[in-house]
């Protein structure tokens, strides 16, 4: 018998209930049910980054621009109309009379104004991005240098001395409310796939209103450090997207329900959506399997070669806008004060010379996924010519550690290797590169599999030595990818720096020769991968089970799913 379909008791039980919470709980059936084995961690879109959350906030708000259900091009969404100058740098977007928010509330400009002006004040990991706008970058800089002249006021002043604050910076940021329904939106340079941003989460807008009681000050009680995120829990949260959030039970059920107020209505396939948590890929996988979802959004690699043997003809397995690596803190000292062997680059290059990848994918990961020597997924942007990366050269390895300081592995500290415990195939990877790292190196690490809210918390505090890491791309051009490695990325857990990878970042995007454009990024991912502060090991692989009576599910390289657009034939 196949050990799938060996279910222990407890796991009968736990099926039963979810099933029971799914089908027959609070409320009424969804018409659409998928389960999720990651737990959502915020629907806070000024700080969210992770698939699963991303997932459900493209249902739960849209952009001036939106992604076509079918598609996935952007097309126009909360707006209806556009206007742009002749070299493209100044947009202006006219919104729809009927767009509202979910409480009923005229969605106006001013709610992007404010949207975008938080993201700059309160960085999040997608902040970067809005440095498209014109004075962004000056702005944050002038913000944050701000902050930290309050805080020092705040040290060397009493609150009753009579004494104020140092006053905050002007304003200027390339986006003005011109009216109730008109943004004007002006960029530092020509964008080509600025719709494309306009899509994205960190470009919706958000109601000030359902936000401001959980404003958060900072310690001298001079400006909004934070919001409670008890505001993006129901009934607080005020979105304006196809549906309103209508329950968000913890490590249980995401429920969405169509919003009354959607300019878009007809368009809705499912009126109520849920989204169930499972806990871990096998218990995620016999619950869809036990009839608790119609779509199974990531099978875990581990069951891959069974499902592919039994010939399941709901399994779907596509290439992915994404790669896995191996990174490593950049700092000078680790987290626990000790000196950082892996801020020598010469140690990072040797570690990621010494992994040979090929038992990586065919024992580690088993769904097909294809090695990676390069950080942008090959061959996806015509034109892009992929930098050559590391090899697997254990011998040029060795030589490597000897020159820093650690021959055969002599004096080398112990390190752990810190991965999602989540991901089963993640710790097969993780069992096969420290065995690589002991034999051919002479060094030996531990392992850390965390929960992964922790898990994600620790990488983007910089709180580990080695981690795995992967990176998805959000929009169809290049720099989705290289962005995610600049000075000023929220997403740089490594916290590598380079003046020059920066440099020629900057000059990519001012840069209207297209092809141009692509060697100065193809020379800046080679200064990195030069450099390692990751080492890739493999392309990812979406990895999908959907019912054959689920519709509206494209098998979108970046996992985009636009839960409008689908729906199930229902007996």
């Amino acid at each position: 018998m196949l050990r799938l379909l060996i279910i222990p008791a407890v796991l009968l039980a736990f099926l039963a209930g979810a099933m029971v919470w799914s089908h027959s709980g609070q409320g009424p059936p969804a018409d659409f049910t998928y389960v999720c084995p990651a737990e959502n961690k915020t629907l806070d879109i000024g700080v969210m980054s992770w698939m699963q959350d991303i997932r459900v906030a493209y249902a739960l708000w849209e952009g001036l621009y939106t992604p076509d259900p079918t598609t996935l091009e952007p097309v126009l969404g909360c707006a209806d109309r556009v206007e742009t100058n002749p070299d493209k740098t100044v947009y202006i977007f006219h919104i729809r009379n009927e767009a509202r928010w979910t409480n009923g509330d005229d969605l106006k400009a001013t709610d992007f104004v404010f949207a975008w002006r938080r993201m700059i004040e309160q960085p999040g990991e997608y902040t970067y991005l809005l440095y498209y706008l014109k004075g962004a970058n000056a702005y944050g800089h002038a913000y944050l240098d701000w902050k930290a002249a309050v805080a020092q006021w705040g040290k060397t002043h009493r609150s009753n001395d009579g004494s104020s604050p140092p006053p905050a910076p002007a304003f200027d940021l390339g986006v003005e409310a011109v009216s109730g329904k008109t943004l004007k939106v002006t960029l530092a340079n020509p964008v080509p796939y600025f719709p494309a941003l306009c899509a994205y989460i960190p470009f919706f807008p958000q109601h000030e209103g359902c936000m401001k009681d959980y404003a958060q000050l900072d310690d001298t009680k001079t400006y909004i450090a934070s919001y409670d995120q008890k505001f993006t829990r129901p009934p607080n949260l005020v979105t304006n997207g196809p549906y309103r959030l209508a329950d968000w039970s913890f490590k249980r059920r995401v429920r969405l329900i169509a919003s009354d107020h959607y300019w878009n209505r007809k368009t809705v396939r499912s009126h109520i959506i849920d989204q169930i948590y499972a806990g871990d890929g096998l218990a995620a996988f016999r619950l869809y399997d036990s009839g608790g979802g119609n779509w199974l959004t990531d099978v875990d690699s581990t069951l891959v070669p069974e499902l592919l043997a039994t010939g399941r003809k709901d399994l779907n397995l596509f290439p992915a806008f994404g790669t896995y690596w191996y990174e490593f803190n950049c700092h000078a000292k680790l987290p626990d004060g000790r000196d950082n062997p892996v801020a020598d680059r010469r140690v990072r290059r040797a570690l990621g010379m010494a992994i040979d990848k090929t038992p990586v994918v065919k024992d580690g990961t088993r769904s097909g996924e294809v090695i990676a020597r390069d950080y942008v997924p090959v061959g996806v942007f015509p034109g892009y010519h992929s930098p050559p990366g590391l090899p697997y050269d254990p011998e040029q390895a060795r030589r490597l550690l000897a020159e820093a300081g650690y021959p055969n592995g002599a004096g080398f500290p112990r390190l752990s290797l810190m991965f999602s415990s989540d991901s089963p195939s993640m710790k097969n990877v993780a069992q096969i590169v420290r065995r690589q790292w002991q034999e051919q190196l002479g060094i030996e690490v531990d392992l850390e599999g965390i929960e992964i809210t922790v898990f994600g918390a620790r990488l983007h505090s910089h709180d580990f030595a080695i981690s795995a890491g992967d990176w998805f791309g959000d929009y169809d051009d290049l720099s989705t990818f290289t962005d995610l490695f600049s000075s000023s990325s929220e997403n740089n857990n490594p916290d590598w720096r380079s003046p020059e990878y920066d440099r020629l970042l900057a000059q990519a995007a001012s840069e209207a020769d297209a092809q141009k454009r692509l060697t100065l990024l193809s020379n800046a991912e080679n200064l990195m991968l030069e450099d390692a502060p990751i080492v890739p090991l493999y392309f990812g692989v979406g990895r999908y089970l959907i019912h054959p009576n689920v519709h509206g599910i494209p098998l979108d390289a970046r996992q985009t799913v636009m839960l409008q657009g689908v729906w199930v034939d229902h007996p």
